[in-house]
This record gives C-alpha cells, structure tokens and sequence, in this order.
C-alpha cells in the first residue's frame, strides 16, 4: 500500500492510495508527507481489516488536523494561513517550511523563531533561517532578539532582505498582514 500524486492546495492533500493495480483518489485536510505516510499505514490496517477502499477514501476525508500543527484555516478574502503554532524543533519546522513551498501563491512566514532550547538556540534559528530562504517570499519575524540568527541564516542564503519584516510583537505582524496581505496569499 503506497500513495503517489501527492498534490498539496489551499484546502489540504490529495493522493491516490494504490494496492496492487487498484488506485483510489483521496484526499484529506492534512499537510505533509508524514501525514500521508501514517494515512497509508492506517489504510493498510483497514483493508486488512476488510474495509474497502472506497470506505478508506471516505474515512481519510473526514479526519481533522490537531490544533496549532499544520492545521489548514482558509480565509474568506482568499488568504490561505497554515497555523504550526505549536512547532518547536528544527524537524518540525523543516516539515512545516517543505508544506509551505508546495503551495501556489505569494508563501509569508510570521514566526518568533524556535524558544526554550537552550545552548542550542541560536544556533538551531539559523539553521531555521537558512531552510526558510528557500521555502518564502516574505518573512516576517517577530522580536529582534529570537530572530536575528534566522535573518542571519536567511541572508548568508541570499534572501532579499527587504522582503524581510521585523516587528516586535504579534499584534504588529497582524497589522502588517491586514495592510499587505492579497487573495492567494499563504500564511
């Protein structure tokens, strides 16, 4: 049991699921290939278990993003906002940053960068920065401090510096997207 064609849109991941010679078109709300590999591995319990592909299809429509990780939000205005609010290690974030860049459309980070982690930090949201240079066309980082080794990391990756926001708190990002942001944006 595998997935091939895996197409990432505003409103989530589609796929075919194939056994053998049969394939079946899904899609479900989750991003990301390791949602799509532990898709395929429940999919494979459940035609042990004797469910259709067809039920499997209808059941991986249905399932629901956790809050704050890679949970799709589609917008009214035509702004698509992937909220990985809760993300807070560099796999992460380079799995957030891969789903970003699969995405048509102008792709705006708002990050404070990866908190907490110590003597590592600063090194870890360089890393960040360099991973999110090829991943955005905008980044806005929130709060100097955090996010001066990502502008670091960005900028030895060539990033356009003008197209790089620094703002010292959240609700000053908001503003920005309000007064910036245009229908096919991702967030």
């Amino acid at each position: 049991v595998w997935a091939e064609n895996i197409a990432v849109t505003p409103t989530g991941s589609s796929f075919d699921l194939c056994i053998g010679e049969e394939r079946y078109r899904c899609h479900t709300k989750l991003l990301g290939e390791l949602n799509i590999r532990n898709i395929v591995l429940a999919a494979s319990v459940c035609l042990k278990l004797g469910l259709s592909m067809k039920q499997i299809a209808r059941g991986v429509e249905k399932i629901e993003p956790v809050e704050h990780r890679l949970q799709l939000i589609s917008r009214p205005n035509g702004i698509t906002v992937i909220d990985d609010a809760f993300n807070s290690n560099i796999r992460g974030a380079e799995t957030a940053m891969k789903v970003l860049k699969e995405f048509p459309g102008r792709r705006i980070i708002v990050t404070p960068g990866m908190v907490e982690l110590g003597a590592e930090e600063e090194k870890l949201n360089k890393q960040v920065g360099t991973i999110v240079a090829d991943c955005v066309d905008i980044a806005i980082l929130v709060g100097g401090k955090h996010t001066a080794p990502i502008a670091e990391g960005m900028s030895e990756r060539g990033f356009n510096p003008n197209n790089m926001i620094v703002v010292k708190a959240l609700n000053e990002a908001v503003t920005w997207i309000n007064e910036n942001s245009q229908s096919g944006d991702v967030i």
